[in-house]
């Protein structure tokens, strides 16, 4: 949009002369920040920063020296011939009473037999004066596969719809080492190594989050990627990330270690203890602790099992007292037999074979229902509830509640022998 305010006509002033560094961007970019890949099969090696080929003899430990470029590229063992990767960088400068923030979007492209093809743009540009006033010079945002369309232009401060309004920024993967913050951004600990957190986040959360702050002094980026993530895990285990920071241990995976923590917390460990907070292989540990909650787990299963089965113990009585008079009924039309379910253990049987909810609904407590399985030979076809105030049938269940080929003949079976259920009902009337 149209410059409209003073400082907003500054910026754009300011902002056209600054000088265009993208091939410096590009270059440094695919020294420091891009991953060399070589593509490898039993016969060759394709080298990604050339397109050229090379033997597989001189692969080792999936490291190989292209001899034709001399990149230094990691092998990985496939028959693709072309790869694509994306990247986000910044550059800091300082532009009169400015803090400046250029940040910029790389598209790099290989092809066996070509070189690498690397598309670039600047995509934002943050302008930010010592009391906190600033603009933001961007290309306009859309919904299409780039993200970005037009011209560097005056945007909004924030972008989003109703429900979700954020700034308009974009997090930058890694910062061009020739990166210059003014004394006050330093003094925070900010520099060129600065990750897991964009520029803007940085100096907005700081002020508030002494937590933060020390984590980005201490160059703890392992853990500020996960800052907004897992902010209240930071918090909450603050007492042991200190620990870590006094005994230098470094987190290589945050939300492994911090999973570890809630381990170590469900047995009672002492999270002050350095032994615990910082193991000598993390992945081992948060295993073994892993393997002892499922073991727990499990034995806390079988004892809630066996606490139901005690519980279910006096509804077993009571509906083989009810329904017993109908344990001797048994309908069949020479191909299809419908019997009774006699016990709570064939409810369960039935309900695990057939996928339904007949025993975890406890069907057995409904005392005008009468509870039927149809069977072919030993397989079970469908369960089949039966109304004995009514005499009808309520529903009729196949395998995971679905009907099968055989539905409508069950029906037709039960409901031509629903005389012989009600004189079992008559038994005891």
């Amino acid at each position: 949009m149209k410059p409209r305010t003073k400082l907003q006509f500054r910026v754009v002033g300011l902002s056209s002369q600054l000088p265009d560094i993208k091939s410096m961007m590009t270059e440094w970019a695919n020294n420091d920040c891009l991953n060399h890949i070589g593509y490898a099969t039993k016969s060759r090696v394709v080298c990604m920063e050339c397109g050229e080929r090379f033997s597989t003899e001189l692969v080792n430990r999936k490291r190989a020296v292209c001899p034709h470029c001399g990149a230094s590229l990691k092998i990985e063992w496939s028959r693709k011939r072309t790869n694509q990767q994306f990247i986000r960088i910044g550059k800091a400068d300082i532009c009169e009473e400015f803090q400046v923030i250029r940040c910029f979007e790389l598209y790099a492209y290989y092809r066996e037999g070509r070189e690498p093809h690397y598309f670039i743009r600047e995509v934002l540009q943050h302008w930010i004066k010592d009391d906190g006033k600033r603009e933001v010079m961007a290309l306009a945002r859309n919904t299409g596969c780039s993200g970005w369309c037009g011209n560097l232009e005056i945007r909004n401060k924030t972008v989003g719809s109703y429900y979700s309004i954020g700034d308009n920024d974009v997090y930058c993967d890694k910062y061009h080492p020739d990166s210059v913050f003014k004394p006050q951004y330093t003094r925070m600990g900010i520099d060129y190594r600065l990750h897991g957190l964009s520029f803007l986040d940085a100096i907005n959360a700081i002020p508030v989050n002494p937590k933060l702050e020390t984590l980005l002094k201490a160059k703890r980026y392992d853990l500020l990627s996960h800052w907004y993530s897992l902010r209240y895990k930071v918090s909450s285990y603050w007492p042991s990330i200190k620990i870590c920071l006094r005994n230098k241990y470094k987190i290589k995976d945050a939300s492994m270690w911090f999973d570890y923590l809630d381990l170590l917390t469900r047995y009672h460990k002492d999270l002050h203890n350095a032994y615990y907070v910082c193991p000598t292989n993390l992945k081992r540990a948060h295993d073994l602790y892993v393997a002892k909650k499922k073991r727990d787990d499990e034995k806390a299963r079988k004892a809630r099992d066996m606490q139901r089965l005690l519980e279910l113990k006096k509804y077993a009585e009571d509906y083989i007292k009810e329904k017993s008079k109908f344990f001797d009924l048994k309908l069949s039309d020479g191909k299809i037999v419908v019997i009774p379910l006699k016990s709570l253990e064939e409810f369960k049987k039935e309900g695990e074979i057939m996928h339904h909810c007949v025993f975890s609904n406890e069907y057995f407590k409904k005392k005008d229902s009468l509870i039927l399985s149809a069977r072919i030979g030993k397989k079970h076809i469908e369960t089949v509830e039966v109304n004995l105030k009514t005499l009808s049938i309520v529903q009729s269940r196949g395998v995971c509640n679905r009907n099968t080929e055989y539905h409508d003949s069950i029906v037709k079976l039960v409901n031509n022998n629903m005389n012989l259920i009600q004189k079992c009902l008559k038994k005891v009337a």
